[in-house]
């Protein structure tokens, strides 16, 4: 258990120092002023006023004609994103088999697991008996019931803060996943269920989540860098958020587009002046 606690230890300060590092404030950009552009007031004559004022019109329409447009990725999303949440949720299956396999591979001192009656009576007479058995006050190692079950919660929790869901909304998706995913669930085949971590995986696993949810905003906010280092930073997005981290790198279109412009529509029938009208959209 020394290489591993060592190895839990070593993660956790990593993951210490990005988070408090992602909350170093933004530095401000100095932009060197434009110069001032003289104007020779003598080439300005009364005679040519209508001129003038017609050069003026038209230039205010090529400077706000134009089409403006701001693309970016709104964290958190403005609306519940449940197509985001479904990926999510499907991703974690794959992910538990993976898990289920390393934990398998694991030595039984490490997960008190009894693999040879597992062997011998089979996977689900033992989830079987697990279930009606549990929930127990388990004996396993501090750093999976304290440190490592928290962070797991933590990641259930930002699973779905960041599909836009609400504090008590995410804080309910980690619960279940917890419970009824994983401690009921995909865990129940190999040991009774843990009172321990029913409790203190959604619990303290939220409040982990949401000092992540915290520092995901800071980090995407410096353009997904840490102390100006992208790696950092999508270092540290990988472990507060891994699963939606990987869904926006394969492409996920969570972006909000939105468009505006600035045209003429019509003229005033007294004054002979061009109204002005405002045209926005925005597509999810």
């Amino acid at each position: 258990m020394i290489p591993i606690k060592t190895f839990v230890h070593c993660f956790l300060l990593l993951l210490t120092c990005t988070v408090a590092f992602a909350q170093e404030p933004a530095s401000p950009v100095l932009e060197s002023p434009t110069p001032p552009i003289a104007v020779d007031s003598s080439s300005i004559h009364s005679t040519v006023a209508n001129e003038v004022l017609v050069d003026t019109v038209k230039t205010q329409l090529d400077s706000v004609a134009p089409l403006q447009k701001n693309t970016s990725i709104a964290y958190p999303p403005p609306f519940k994103d449940y197509r985001r949440l479904g990926y999510n949720s499907c991703i974690y299956v794959g992910a538990t088999v993976v898990a289920f396999g390393v934990l398998w591979a694991m030595p039984e001192s490490v997960t008190n697991w009894d693999k040879e009656e597992m062997k011998e009576k089979g996977i689900l007479w033992k989830w079987k008996e697990n279930v009606k058995a549990g929930p127990v006050w388990d004996e396993d190692d501090w750093v999976l019931n304290y440190i490592t079950h928290p962070y797991c919660g933590g990641i259930y929790y930002m699973t779905a803060r960041s599909s836009g869901f609400s504090i008590f909304e995410s804080f309910g998706y980690s619960a279940i996943m917890s419970t009824f995913f994983w401690e009921y669930g995909i865990e129940a085949f190999a040991e009774i269920p843990s009172i321990q971590d029913l409790i203190i995986t959604p619990v303290l696993g939220s409040v982990v989540g949401e000092g992540f949810f915290y520092a995901k905003k800071s980090i995407l906010r410096h353009d997904h860098k840490i102390l100006k280092s992208k790696a950092l930073g999508y270092t540290a997005l990988v472990l507060m958020d891994p699963f939606n981290t990987i869904l926006d790198g394969f492409g996920y279109q969570s972006k909000v587009k939105t468009q505006m412009n600035i045209a003429p529509v019509g003229v005033n029938q007294f004054s002979k002046t061009p109204v002005w009208g405002v045209n926005f959209s925005a597509s999810f």
